[in-house]
């Protein structure tokens, strides 16, 4: 079995997760019969095909309460569950909250994202904030490239001119961003802090809202593999509308803040 197989199953069940989902169905994609699917899908994940099920059920449910004014009833009805009751423990156990508490505001913003088979790794689902930034004044370096590629590799470059000149040190004493953008056949890197600098480009970044993302690593390999994933898992298991030409990170102490702006 190849994790192609593997993929379109999962794509059959995010169809499916306010419905029936017929098991025969998922032994037909994989051509597996279901009790060997059963084994493999435990041994990469670590979970029954059923957790995984529940799990994004319930992650679809969080985001409809704490997004929407539908009934939880109603939520928990159309995500399989047959009482309150059922839902409730069954959202508390996985959330550490009530679905009413949730509906409040109260806890953080947490997603069960797809499991994608080339990127999978147990420990999966993902904590997140909506922020709503207000405008932001920076004084950064600015680079322009054709291509994705050739943005990477003169980011590459910038970091270590401002690691030579000392800019480096200066954009971290109290915050270092570095911004993506892309335009009409073009991308763009800013990279600098709200520190005024006189010999540097100064840019605004409008007020808006995001979702915010909190990792612990400031190492750019690390950073690249949580976005990769983000791309793959979590923003298909979302009902975000995602602007995809524009990115903010912030370099702060030991952590990479990543904001991803909603539309």
């Amino acid at each position: 079995m190849n994790f192609d197989s593997l993929n379109k199953m999962i794509e059959y069940i995010e169809k499916h997760l306010d419905s029936d989902i017929d098991y025969k169905e998922l032994s037909k994609i994989t051509n597996t019969n279901i009790f060997i699917l059963e084994r493999i899908f435990m041994f990469l994940t670590n979970m029954t095909i059923i957790e995984y099920i529940k799990k994004r059920r319930l992650s679809k449910a969080f985001e409809e309460i704490r997004n929407t004014d539908l009934k939880i009833i109603d939520i928990a009805f159309k995500y399989q569950y047959n009482s309150a009751s059922s839902f409730n423990r069954a959202f508390k156990q996985l959330f550490n909250i009530t679905p009413t508490e949730c509906r409040e505001g109260i806890g953080k913003y947490k997603i069960i994202p797809i499991i994608n088979f080339e990127y999978i790794k147990n420990d999966y689902d993902v904590d997140y904030e909506i922020k709503n930034l207000d405008t932001i004044s920076l004084y950064c370096y600015h680079i322009t490239a054709l291509s994705h590629s050739d943005l990477l590799y003169k980011i590459r470059q910038l970091y270590k001119e401002v690691k030579a000149n000392g800019y480096y040190k200066k954009f971290n004493e109290i915050g270092m961003y570095g911004i993506f953008s892309k335009t009409s056949g073009s991308y763009h890197y800013y990279l600098g802090s709200t520190k005024y600098f006189p010999n540097l480009e100064n840019i605004k970044i409008n007020k808006g809202k995001y979702a915010m993302f909190k990792l612990i690593s400031k190492n750019q390999n690390d950073i690249a593999s949580f976005e990769q994933q983000l791309n793959k898992q979590w923003v298909p298991a979302t009902n975000y509308d995602i602007k995809n030409n524009f990115k903010i990170e912030l370099y702060k102490n030991d952590y990479c803040y990543i904001y991803l702006p909603l539309k």
